[in-house]
């Protein structure tokens, strides 16, 4: 659309994304606009500049916000202090945490709309851009014809499920949430601008609540990498400088990496009992159990035409930790990328469902430019790097290590087009991913879902479960987090030194275990990468060169993020099966039309 003049500082960068401005007065909220905040009751005021901006309900967090490039401060009321909260500066965290006795609040930081530009949303939550930033905003939807269901968390519960989640990844891979707020005087009028960038399918839902969660924005690099994120916003418009400036981030949600056929049954149940057919006369057959749940429910998508086609994507091959089917994942997501992929270049959206694949190879050429590579071979380089962030472990330095280039064999065209509708998901073996990369921390935690699924099952009919998830869904958040504080406590050592281990020291039960997996089921990998200059590297921190990949002598710097670990109700596990046993049946509907 353009270039955008944010009006808060000297510069302008180059994006699709649109301003959501208005015509009342504005001003900016930066990191050093606020005075002391004062506690009076069960409200907190906080001034800032000349306005004051009320919250409720949010006493348990306190946020200092400090220009300290990108490190975050945040305690808790009392004795107990988190330091274990992922972060992209894993060193400054320790060092800047504050403690009060008598105990602090959050302070929430107001967002100006005239600062917001769309970026993209999911099911749950809308993402916009803060143009004068790298920080996003995650605003929560409401569907609109029921304004009071209770499907959604508070944000005072969500930032303690976001330490206690955090504490399971190493700390370069889970950012740190923060809290907002909206400053609209009319929020149907801001959803009314938000609806002109929105997907038509996605309007059932609005924004009804101002109170956000802030995140830095991944799309870019982390300024404790790369020294060039906050510097000059005309991204690539500098013919001095030249197309490393460019920086891509590619966002996959990689969904279930287990099969089905790997559940850990037990307590007398029986794979059928728990994937058993609605109508009582079929059981599962083997066919459909041979199948992964992300392949199976590609049924539901097209019998309810949300899809054309059927993916070719299985997480079992990305999972596999074997480099040929990696590769041919990727190949998957990019030949389908449905809601699973999307590629940005520099903060804005330039490849995804909507775009047409010619539009992907365009891209190709930005990032190889004049390199005299055909197509094929640009897009080879391209998900070997893809590949290769994936399963890096981002604690080492590989100085000059450049990575074997693989191919692909090219697809032959095949007489039989139903073969991809009998393929079966191949079984992986889990030792083959790197104990360190990201790859192999979600799926640790995706196999919580696969040890606690039947006993969770069984016991939503022994518990008042359907009671308690229906009233409040996430109040199993709060016991979990406080034998989170407690196991800070009884692990002061370990906390110090960066080595939690909260999933096998602490005693979860099986319910609390399978809420923190099921978190991972739908998480997203986001891959941000830029292209070095030549002897760019020597400027580099030490931190910062462990995060260089070497493909085919191009030298990239690369930062991998897990986002989207969001906590999920207790009815989970009944939606959970609910959706398996749907998409079991129209798979073998679509099968059984297909033998006529």
């Amino acid at each position: 659309m353009g270039k955008l003049n944010t009006n808060y500082g000297n510069y302008c960068y180059q994006t699709d994304t649109v301003a959501l401005d208005r015509a009342v007065t504005k001003y900016c909220t930066s990191r050093n606009d606020y005075s002391e905040s004062t506690t009076v009751g069960d409200e907190v005021s906080l001034q800032i500049g000349r306005r004051i901006i009320c919250c409720k309900g949010v006493r348990q967090m306190h946020y200092d916000y400090e220009d300290d490039g990108g490190s975050s401060r945040g305690d808790y009321r009392g004795r107990r202090v988190d330091e274990s909260a992922g972060s992209f500066n894993e060193e400054s965290d320790r060092d800047d945490e504050l403690e009060d006795e008598e105990g602090h609040v959050a302070a929430v930081e107001a967002i100006d709309e005239s600062r917001l530009a769309y970026r993209a949303e999911g099911n749950s939550n809308i993402v916009l851009a803060l143009m004068d930033d790298h920080r996003v905003l995650r605003m929560r939807k409401t569907t609109i014809s029921c304004p009071d269901a209770k499907d959604t968390v508070d944000l005072e519960r969500f930032v303690k499920f976001s330490r206690v989640i955090a504490s399971c990844f190493s700390r370069r891979y889970v950012p740190q949430p923060k809290l907002g707020r909206l400053d609209t005087y009319d929020l149907d009028a801001f959803n009314k601008k938000l609806s002109k960038f929105r997907p038509v399918n996605r309007l059932t839902k609005e924004i009804q609540d101002r109170d956000c969660i802030l995140y830095p924005d991944v799309a870019f690099l982390p300024v404790t990498l790369d020294p060039l994120t906050f510097r000059n916003q005309d991204f690539g418009q500098d013919p001095v400088r030249g197309y490393w400036q460019n920086t891509y981030c590619v966002e996959i949600k990689p969904k279930q990496g287990w099969s089905l056929d790997d559940l850990c049954y037990g307590d007398g149940f029986t794979r059928e009992q728990l994937f058993g057919c609605w109508d009582g006369d079929h059981l599962v057959d083997s066919s459909s159990m041979a199948k992964c749940r992300f392949c199976l429910f590609q049924y539901s998508k097209l019998r309810n035409k949300m899809i054309e086609k059927v993916s070719k994507y299985c997480p079992l091959d990305l999972f596999s930790g074997k480099p040929i089917r990696i590769l041919n994942a990727i190949k998957g997501l990019i030949g389908s990328p449905q809601n699973n992929l999307k590629l940005c270049k520099n903060g804005r959206i330039v490849y995804d469902e909507q775009r047409d694949k010619s539009v992907f190879n365009r891209i190709l050429k930005d990032i190889f430019p004049r390199d005299g590579r055909t197509k094929e071979e640009r897009k080879t380089v391209f998900m070997n790097l893809i590949k290769e962030s994936l399963l890096k472990d981002f604690s080492c330095y590989e100085a000059d290590h450049d990575r074997k280039l693989l191919t692909l064999r090219k697809d032959r065209k095949k007489k039989d087009k139903n073969r991809i509708h009998q393929r079966t998901c191949s079984s992986i073996n889990y030792q083959f991913l790197p104990r360190n990369c990201a790859l192999k921390q979600v799926l640790d935690m995706q196999l919580l879902v696969k040890e606690t699924l039947p006993k969770v099952h069984s016991d939503l009919y022994q518990r008042d479960i359907g009671g308690s998830s229906a009233s409040n869904p996430f109040a199993y958040i709060d016991e979990l987090y406080e034998k989170y504080l407690d196991y800070l406590d009884e692990h002061c050592e370990k906390r110090l030194s960066g080595r939690l281990e909260f999933l096998d020291d602490a005693c979860l039960d099986e319910q609390e275990r399978y809420q923190l997996g099921a978190s991972a089921l739908d998480c997203s990998i986001m891959i941000t990468f830029r292209r070095l200059a030549a002897r760019e590297e020597d400027r580099l921190s030490p931190a910062a060169r462990t995060h260089i990949i070497t493909i085919e002598r191009m030298k990239f710097l690369v930062n991998v993020t897990v986002a989207d670990l969001d906590p999920k109700p207790l009815k989970h596990c009944q939606k959970y099966l609910h959706q398996l046993q749907k998409s079991i049946v129209h798979y073998r509907e679509f099968m059984s039309k297909l033998r006529r």
